[in-house]
């Protein structure tokens, strides 16, 4: 679903070709994680890096990781909300009773393997999270 809002976002910001002189958008992404940790690292730095050179610069995300714009893990889809950042990046558990149509992706022993996971949500959140 992430992965969804996402490309949606960038489809909206990106769009068609720009302009020579087109605005230089900064979105800020938040998260609970240190930047050693590997949802950092490994996933949303590069991601970061790919969207700002794909855009030809025009644009850039700036991370706040391990939570420097304050608050606590719970209350990062609030910020989304009231504008504080553009992104964030979170997990189901951090906002029980919030979001009960994914909480079920977050069952004990569920997961096999992260492949088998993600395609499983992709079509759980095609069948039954269009709303």
């Amino acid at each position: 679903m992430m992965r969804l809002l996402i490309a949606a976002l960038l489809v909206a910001l990106v769009g068609g070709p720009a302009p020579a002189t087109a605005q230089e958008i900064t979105l800020k992404l938040s998260h609970f994680v240190p930047p050693v940790a590997p949802p950092h690292a490994t996933f949303l730095a590069p991601w970061a890096a790919k969207v700002e050179k794909e855009s030809g610069g025009r644009l850039k995300v700036q991370i706040y990781p391990s939570m420097q714009l304050g608050g606590t893990p719970p209350q990062l889809v609030d910020q989304i909300k009231d504008g504080v950042v553009d992104i964030g990046w979170t997990v189901v558990g951090y906002t029980a009773g919030r979001f009960p149509k994914t909480e079920v992706m977050e069952m004990p022993f569920l997961h096999t393997n992260a492949l088998g996971t993600t395609l499983a949500l992709q079509d759980y959140f095609e069948k039954h999270l269009q709303d």
